[in-house]
């Protein structure tokens, strides 16, 4: 399916190179580097590391639409040389998007028809909105990525694919995503045929993004061990949500949440199960005053979404066996301060996280509360224009950890993002 993709990729650009007009280019840049220190080490001792990611888009005369994006990763730049070849990976580059889409428009609507490779508008995220509406961001500012453009996503995947998207001249949108991806599961690798719908719409005070999915396993041998040509064992159902009620310069009420994968099958011990931490919810409200916002969130987001987030991966990063993030969240942020004639923005998260939540022991011991395992963290962080781009800088202190070890307990980052 992945060379049926490219040719039909190639295709595209190849008619918008010779059919039409010079393309207009546009794109969307940013590097981050992460320093912490070392655990248990005798003196300050810090791991330093970069991230970057790189969007870009061509647009042939609003008929043809090609996008890339990119992403890199490093290991501890103090103990590892990128540049030297190596046994070890010692840097991660990874293609997010590679998509091609024809424009057909109408006198009453605008029909897309797109092919692509990676995680493209994945359930969840945003980034449907943005692309069809032309509006800002609508998620929690809780879950920033630096990983790439899509944010925060219930359903991560990584595939190839079609899809087709009709938009009235009304301000509702609907796409139909057909792709296969690769799911992981312990030792065990399942190609998953995928049939995506979504429904967003705009109203004067409200935001609705809904996506809703099946999922199918495939197999090529039975359970003799007979090749056949397909095998479906099991349907897997995925779902995600936005809601904004209200808009976000004012007081407002944003609620994401869905699931990542509920299982029907004929076998009864696989069949049915979705556990507490698969569920993905934030529910925040944002109250608006004259100098500053208050969010206040109280979110479960799932690992395997939560390790991309620049304000809850830290917690991650300390246990692989934690599967999920619940926890409350309050930011306070305010945009009304200058340092001469320049406008910046400065917040602070205080985030109060359970990693060792279990629902069902709580049914029968709800004193089993007591031995979950706590984590607070306080990350001030500002931003501000800088050089045509936007410097974005954090401070992530992990206040329990500081009484065993303060030269692990602060995290510090520093960001630069532009528009090109």
């Amino acid at each position: 399916m992945k060379r049926l993709l490219s040719i039909l990729m190639a295709a595209f650009m190849t008619t918008a190179a010779f059919a039409l007009d010079m393309p207009f280019f546009n794109g969307y840049a940013g590097l981050l580097g992460n320093m912490t220190g070392k655990k248990d080490a005798d003196s300050y001792d810090p791991d330093i590391d970069i991230e970057a990611f790189f969007s870009g888009q061509l647009d042939f005369s609003g008929k043809f639409l090609a996008r890339g994006e990119f992403y890199i990763s490093s290991e501890d730049l103090l103990q590892n040389d990128l540049f030297e070849e190596t046994t070890q990976n010692n840097a991660i580059f990874r293609i997010e998007e590679l998509s091609a889409t024809y424009k057909m428009s109408t006198t009453a609507s605008s029909h897309y028809f797109s092919v692509f490779l990676g995680n493209f508008e994945p359930i969840g995220s945003d980034i449907f909105l943005q692309r069809q509406f032309g509006i800002q961001p609508v998620t929690s500012k809780l879950t920033a990525s630096w990983h790439s453009l899509s944010g925060a996503s219930v359903y991560p995947f990584y595939g190839s694919g079609i899809s087709y998207v009709y938009h009235p001249e009304s301000s509702g949108a609907f796409g139909l995503y057909f792709y296969m991806n690769k799911q992981t599961e312990e030792d065990e690798t399942k190609n998953v045929m995928n049939l995506d719908l979504r429904l967003a719409k705009l109203f004067s005070n409200l935001t609705v993004d809904f996506s809703a999915g099946l999922g199918f396993p495939v197999e090529n041998t039975d359970e003799n061990g007979n090749k056949v040509f397909l095998l479906v064992r099991e349907i897997q159902l995925h779902a995600g949500m936005n809601f904004l009620l209200g808009n976000r310069y004012t007081t407002s009420f944003f609620m994401q949440g869905g699931f990542n994968k509920f299982v029907l099958s004929s076998d009864n011990e696989t069949s049915h199960k979705i556990t507490f931490a698969d569920l993905y919810f934030l529910i925040e409200p944002r109250l608006t005053l004259r100098l500053f916002q208050l969010n206040i969130a109280a979110f479960n987001i799932p690992r395997e979404s939560a390790e991309h987030m620049m304000y809850l991966k830290r917690a991650t990063d300390k246990d692989e066996n934690i599967t999920n993030l619940l926890g409350l969240n309050a930011n306070v942020v305010t945009d009304h301060l200058y340092l001469g004639n320049t406008n910046f923005t400065f917040g602070i998260h205080s985030t109060l996280i359970l990693t060792d939540s279990d629902f069902e022991a709580l049914k029968d011991d709800p004193k089993v509360v007591l031995d979950w395992n706590y984590e607070i963290y306080v990350t001030p962080y500002v931003s501000m224009p800088v050089l045509g781009g936007t410097m974005n800088a954090s401070l992530a202190a992990s206040i329990l950890d500081f009484k065993d070890d303060w030269k692990s307990a602060v995290d510090f980052s520093l960001g630069f993002k532009t528009r090109f």
